[in-house]
């Protein structure tokens, strides 16, 4: 292996790691001024609800199928809130050094990765799923960034079907997880990286359609949170509604 070929390794490595230590800040623990997916999505359910809201373990708590409407409005006002953020420069402030930690990245472009998955990881919660599962969350990470979730887990020798629900999600080992990690590496240097990189490492992943001119922005933020919650709710990956 060449140096050139190394330092390439080296960089999708790097890109693979900070995808999944930014998406586990992002979704679940927060990150400078940004709440978490799931309390960001809760404080807006609640918001939304009023009185009639129940926190997550509330055994008076609706589930997500009873609560639809008032999810789907929910979701419409975080996609709105995640499209006007991803125009602003305030969350790249906010995110810090962590925003391009080991990654050769444009700030901007950075953020709105950072953007993007924590809309994805709320909209999974809301839809039902637990994005404190590592196995969950790497999917909606996948969903944030543009991957085809069903082709790059198949590649992985993950069985697709129509029942592909959380459960099953939930079975897929960890080094399997760690290798899509390193998948989506690649996948973010081909898409954003150098212009070398964008040539040899081209035929990583598949987008999702829709995405504008390649670069992320508004525009690419509302795609995704439409394409997000239409994988959740139609089956395309998920398979069956959580109960």
């Amino acid at each position: 292996m060449s140096d050139r070929e190394k330092a390439d390794e080296g960089a999708v490595e790097r890109a693979g790691k900070w995808l999944a230590t930014l998406a586990e800040k992002v979704m679940v623990d927060g990150v400078g001024p940004a709440t978490g997916s799931a309390t960001w999505a809760e404080d807006r359910l609640s918001r939304r609800q009023g009185a009639d809201y129940r926190a997550p373990g509330d055994e008076e708590r609706r589930s997500p199928q009873d609560m639809k409407d008032d999810i789907d409005a929910v979701i419409a006002r975080l996609i709105k809130e995640s499209v006007a953020a991803a125009g602003t420069q305030g969350f790249v402030t906010g995110l810090g050094g962590l925003i391009t930690a080991g990654v050769t990245l444009p700030a901007n472009v950075a953020a709105s990765v950072a953007i993007n998955m924590r809309l994805a990881g709320a909209i999974v919660h809301l839809r039902g799923r637990d994005i404190r599962d590592p196995q969950i969350r790497t999917v909606a990470m996948m969903l944030a960034i543009g991957m085809s979730t069903q082709n790059v887990l198949a590649g992985f020798g993950v069985k697709m079907g129509q029942k592909f629900g959380e459960q099953m999600i939930k079975k897929i080992p960890m080094a399997t997880i760690r290798a899509i990690n390193k998948k989506a590496g690649t996948f973010l240097i081909a898409k954003y990286g150098t212009q070398r990189a964008a040539i040899t490492l081209a035929k990583g992943v598949p987008l999702l359609g829709g995405l504008v001119g390649g670069a992320v922005d508004a525009g690419s933020t509302a795609v995704i949170g439409r394409t997000t919650d239409k994988a959740v709710c139609n089956g395309t990956l998920w398979g069956e509604e959580p109960k």
